[in-house]
């Protein structure tokens, strides 16, 4: 079928949807995708961080293939044999304590299952758990509670209190680029800290059940906090028996150069959400915790019907063995480094605010002065030309102007390379 029989049928699904970049997917191999004409792209965004081995790499295909032959779905009404191995590979990796692993489908019922966790354990000890705090700016999902979480308005528009759960707070983000006011960038990270501290001790009732971030805003604009920042920000919470809420949909399983971003500052979360990459290509997501706050659920307190799925969790083992093989979270550091080297270079162009990220999870934040007003427009322009030039990338930021660059983990240097090039050269066309 042609690509615009294919465009017009698309019209009975796209319910809601974004407007989509004007390709039509035939086939997809490590880090390129073809259209139905043929035209060859660069994946600089792996299905939104989620195609980090590749895309049908030949070991998960094998592994989905195996597991489908011999059976696809029981639900958690049984015991299967290929779940728990997940989750025992998981929780071995994880930082801290993190003992305890509950299988879902997407990052928004990860979330949203982590906070309902966290609010048990602390109606359990603390006898409240009320309020839950977030941050602005950050994303952790398009459901009720994780809407209500994610601090940016153009989700929440015109929803009420669909979008407006009770005791949830935000504060204000760690976003030095556009808060930071002159200030040193590790002072601006311990001042937000304090800002965190006194919303907490002087404006909240005090039964505040967990502080859930992202330990790099991803949707929200890549935006990494400073080094002073995290490691308070959990202090704070262990002071106040607050559970401290690590949401790493985006930036776990290699993503940043570190196998979880929370690496980066040795934090040790109670509890950790993933998704994306997790399933190898395929729906899972994962809610870690300690056995501290695991003990508060009780046998059937949460479930989820297709959570855990043993098709998935084949997908997820082999793509942690390729992961760790192929030594994929060293190549992300590496490469990273390498984009955000020659990206870097942009900043002295007016339009190009800042270069920001970890590892293969990079933003470049476009303005259309000194006074950095968002460059809106621009920033899909740049995305169009690439498309052009023959790549994919996202775009993002809470007003929409920074260039999201995510490819597949098995990017290699030559393909950097040529993809920094070719963001160079778009990047001054758009604003030409």
């Amino acid at each position: 079928m042609d690509h615009e029989s294919l465009r017009r049928l698309d019209d009975s699904l796209s319910m809601g949807l974004p407007v989509r970049d004007d390709v039509v997917v035939a086939r997809a191999k490590g880090t390129h995708v073809w259209d139905v004409s043929g035209k060859r792209y660069t994946d600089l965004f792996s299905g939104i961080s989620v195609a980090s081995v590749g895309h049908s790499h030949s070991e998960v295909i094998k592994a989905i293939s195996a597991q489908a032959r011999k059976y696809m779905h029981v639900s958690n009404t049984y015991y299967n044999d290929v779940e728990p191995l997940l989750a025992r590979a998981l929780v071995s990796l994880a930082p801290g304590d993190l003992r305890r692993c509950f299988f879902a489908n997407s990052g928004a019922e990860a979330v949203e299952g982590a906070v309902k966790l966290a609010k048990k354990r602390a109606s359990k000890s603390k006898g409240g758990g009320s309020v839950v705090v977030a941050f602005q700016g950050s994303f952790h999902g398009r459901l009720g509670l994780s809407l209500t979480l994610t601090g940016q308005h153009k989700y929440k528009a015109n929803l009420g209190n669909f979008a407006n759960y009770p005791g949830v707070v935000h504060v204000p983000p760690p976003y030095w680029y556009r808060y930071g006011d002159g200030l040193e960038v590790e002072e601006f990270g311990r001042r937000c800290a304090d800002r965190v501290r006194e919303v907490l001790d002087l404006y909240l009732p005090g039964d505040v059940a967990a502080l859930i971030i992202e330990p790099i805003f991803g949707e929200g604009g890549i935006i990494v906090p400073p080094d002073s920042f995290l490691p308070a920000i959990q202090a704070i919470c262990r002071e106040r028996s607050i559970a401290f809420i690590a949401d790493e949909v985006q930036t776990g399983m290699g993503r940043t150069g570190k196998m979880f971003a929370s690496e980066y500052w040795d934090l040790s979360p109670d509890i950790m959400t993933l998704a994306k990459a997790v399933g190898g290509g395929l729906p899972l997501a994962a809610i870690l915790a300690t056995d501290e706050v695991a003990g508060a659920l009780e046998p059937g307190d949460h479930f989820s019907t297709f959570g855990g799925n043993p098709v998935c969790c084949a997908a997820g083992l082999a793509s942690l063995e390729v992961i760790r093989r192929e030594r994929l979270v060293q190549n992300s550091a590496k490469r990273g480094a390498q984009m955000m080297r020659q990206l870097r270079e942009l900043e002295g162009f007016p339009q190009v605010g800042e270069v920001r990220g970890r590892g293969l999870m990079i933003g470049v934040e476009l303005v259309k002065d000194a006074k950095k007003t968002p460059a809106q427009k621009e920033a899909q322009a740049v995305r169009a030309e690439m498309r052009k030039r023959g790549y994919l990338i996202g775009v993002g930021g809470i007003h929409r102007n920074v260039l999201r660059i995510q490819p597949p983990l098995i990017i290699t240097a030559e393909e950097a390379d040529a993809s920094a090039a070719a963001m160079n050269k778009s990047i001054r066309v758009a604003f030409a």
